[in-house]
């Protein structure tokens, strides 16, 4: 299973009905989306152009802390217009003429503006969401994968939006980990702990080696998803392991080498990145060649995750 994800995040509408417009085309049949209700409807509408068949939606939503749910905003007080920020943002969020820019829509939090800015100008702020409403809606309109990031410390946090998701009684829950904040034991305990109250073979542990690190097509890119998912596999846990956080081409591959039993891999920046001089276009909707172009490289990078 191939799942592009379009950033949760990412609340620009329009560049979400391009990429799973694309990626739907090239066969994608499983989407991460924001937990907007206008992403939901933007990537449905782009399955419409494309019409695929089967397509299923998964919306993820984090604890605090995570930085899932964090915005980049720049306090122009700190800033010295030096541009060092400038281009350095994966999915276009920041521009720079006078001074930089920053569309709040397009942040996925990936924090290489707020790690670059030699003046700490910016800051990032958490941008939550109350899924006690927004969840319940997503499930009764087809959504049947329900996602949350547990990258933080707030336990409390974690309980109770672990327990919207299990009340909404999605077909699979999912838990996003990485070893950012944690040791393998304090990852394992957490994933046992949210486990116990579901079903067997009902949950997807998405092994998050390093979030958001996606930029390049090698090995050692995607070397900690596999290494994550092979701690989350020799603790035999009734749970499909889904590999992500640096995820790429190479991905597969060295999983396999590893002898990883995957059930899926997650792709996000370098998925996006591969098609964005297209999607990117004003005229990508008349451009039936970009259009082209944009899914042959979407199906070449599918075939490489089988």
């Amino acid at each position: 299973m191939f799942k592009l994800v379009c950033g949760a995040g990412n609340e620009d509408a329009e560049s979400v009905k391009r990429l799973v417009y694309v990626y739907s085309s090239a066969g994608c049949k499983l989407f991460d989306l924001s937990a907007r209700k206008e992403i939901l409807a933007a990537a449905k509408e782009g399955v419409s152009i494309s019409k695929a068949t089967g397509v299923k939606y998964c919306v993820s939503v984090g604890i605090k802390g995570d930085r899932h749910i964090s915005k980049a905003v720049i306090e122009y007080d700190k800033c010295t217009n030096c541009a060092v920020c400038n281009n350095i943002c994966p999915n276009d969020a920041l521009n720079f003429e006078e001074k930089p820019v920053i569309n709040s829509a397009k942040c996925i939090g990936c924090k290489k503006c707020f790690y670059a800015c030699p003046s700490r100008a910016i800051r990032m702020d958490e941008k939550d969401v109350d899924i006690s409403e927004v969840l319940p809606y997503m499930v009764n309109n087809g959504v049947e994968f329900l996602e949350l990031h547990i990258m933080g410390h707030d336990k409390a946090d974690l309980e109770k939006k672990w327990k919207i998701i299990n009340d909404c009684n999605p077909k699979f829950a999912s838990i996003c980990i990485d070893r950012e904040n944690f040791g393998n034991a304090e990852c394992l305990e957490r994933i046992r702990e949210m486990i116990s109250v579901r079903d067997p073979f009902t949950t997807i542990v998405q092994a998050d080696g390093i979030p958001m690190s996606g930029a390049d097509d090698t090995f050692k890119t995607t070397l900690q998803a596999v290494a994550m998912a092979e701690i989350i596999q020799n603790a035999n846990l009734p749970v499909y392991i889904m590999l992500s956080g640096g995820t790429n081409s190479k991905t597969a591959i060295l999983a396999k080498q590893c002898g990883i039993n995957y059930w899926g891999i997650a792709i996000g920046s370098w998925a996006r990145k591969i098609v964005k001089e297209y999607v990117n276009l004003p005229d990508f909707w008349e451009n039936k060649n970009a259009q082209i172009m944009a899914i042959n490289k979407a199906k070449n990078l599918i075939i490489t995750c089988v």
